[in-house]
């Protein structure tokens, strides 16, 4: 009779235990892959929310300034215009033109620097029509108060407050 000896495995020849002493590739990097996909996906989200964002901050800011240069054309039209409209005389209305002058000429090139910076061609083209109207209701100022005949300055002033009055609405027809 012949015995055959049977070897008992031990711990370090077992299949079954250095399989399972080892670690995996996918937990030797330290972090599973759904976190790598998670931290793409935030990147991703960053890298285009804020382009948008700062698009749209600038955009505000442009339209708070156009606001602004259509408040001062409102000023033009409602309150300047009736004050030298009130004026006994052209030398008069003169000496308030000078004072105001600078000011409707601020706005005048105000507009011409949103033109520029326009986001669109719809505000583009807005912008030049406000402006356009600033330009003109200036020029018209300077030809009455220059060579115009008191007995018409009324409603010449008028007239000036029309035209501004006009693109404001048109540049503005929700209000």
């Amino acid at each position: 009779m012949t015995v055959s000896p049977t070897a008992a495995p031990t711990s370090a020849e077992s299949p079954e235990t250095s399989a399972s002493v080892e670690p995996s590739s996918a937990e030797s990097s330290g972090a599973p892959s759904w976190l790598w996909w998670l931290l793409a996906a935030v990147v991703l989200a960053v890298a285009v929310a804020v382009p948008l964002v700062v698009r749209a901050r600038r955009r505000g800011a442009w339209r708070a300034d156009l606001a602004s240069a259509e408040d001062e054309m409102a000023w033009f039209a409602r309150v300047l215009v009736p004050e030298l409209r009130q004026m006994g005389s052209l030398a008069e209305a003169a000496g308030g033109w000078n004072i105001a002058e600078s000011r409707v000429t601020a706005v005048e090139d105000r507009l011409t620097a949103l033109e520029a910076s326009a986001p669109d061609e719809a505000a583009r083209t807005r912008t030049r029509a406000l402006r356009d109207a600033v330009r003109s209701a200036r020029g018209h100022m300077q030809e009455l108060l220059e060579s115009g005949s008191p007995d018409t300055m009324s409603r010449d002033l008028d007239a000036i407050a029309a035209e501004l009055e006009a693109a404001l609405v048109s540049a503005n027809p929700t209000d």
